[in-house]
């Protein structure tokens, strides 16, 4: 791990041996927690984490199944991971954050903010899922595959080796639970201000969605970054961070 960064296994009663791992870089400002999408683990946070944590505070977590964290003995929806997340960062001593959650870790933010509203100070959706015009696997399969060839090689890389670590096990039964979610219609339960943020080469973020998002939502705004596709963070690191700082609460 980099320099700057302490990295310590959470464990939780009921589900796996090693349940979560959360890893914290920076100290002082604003704290962020980073929460990654299906299929992959905390890597491709690591630039954005970089960046925010040279003036901020920091938490990148890894969710049950993924990266290098144990698979559950059951399914979980997204309410599921909301709540384990708690309890790692409860254990790892955070009381209140902005949350950040890419792709699916965006539904997961969700539910966080609505578990403990007055622990989120700001909830931000980075390539949220899942665009209700195009909520099918066929769908997401092809978005998805348009939006590889439109990666640099580097995200590609990291993605699939974190895809065939998960495997297709895990990776099939939280995506059916990533599609029973309707983000649409829990976004407008969330008391904290929101950013719903994507690139504007991103074909499973598109503009039309994030749109829909804000419309449903208290408080938000919808902000773009130029030429990123859906992992946008990794690509672009010091531009999401510094959009993040200028709306930050």
């Amino acid at each position: 791990m980099a320099s700057g960064f302490s990295n310590f296994p959470v464990d939780l009663p009921g589900l796996a041996k090693r349940d979560v791992f959360v890893t914290k870089a920076g100290d002082g400002g604003e704290v962020y927690v980073l929460v990654h999408g299906i299929g992959v683990s905390s890597r491709y946070f690591l630039p954005l984490a970089r960046e925010l944590a040279l003036k901020n505070t920091v938490y990148v977590v890894e969710m049950p199944g993924f990266g290098r964290t144990d698979e559950p003995h059951r399914p979980l929806a997204m309410a599921d991971f909301a709540r384990v997340l708690w309890a790692a960062l409860d254990a790892a001593g955070l009381d209140q954050a902005v949350l950040v959650g890419h792709s699916m870790g965006s539904q997961v933010v969700t539910e966080m903010a609505l578990q403990r509203p007055a622990a989120t100070r700001r909830l931000v959706l980075l390539g949220p899922t899942v665009d209700d015009a195009r909520r099918t696997v066929r769908a997401q399969a092809g978005r998805l595959l348009l939006d590889t060839l439109r990666e640099p090689a580097g995200v590609n890389r990291v993605v699939l080796s974190d895809y065939l670590r998960c495997g297709p096990r895990w990776y099939v039964k939280t995506l059916r639970k990533m599609m029973e979610h309707r983000l649409e219609e829990r976004i407008g339960l969330v008391e904290a201000p929101v950013l719903i943020a994507a690139g504007t080469a991103d074909p499973i973020a598109p503009r039309p969605w994030l749109e829909r998002l804000a419309a449903l939502a208290r408080e938000a705004e919808v902000r773009q970054v130029d030429g990123a596709a859906h992992v946008l963070m990794y690509r672009d690191p010091e531009a999401v961070a510094g959009m993040l700082r200028t709306v930050a609460p």
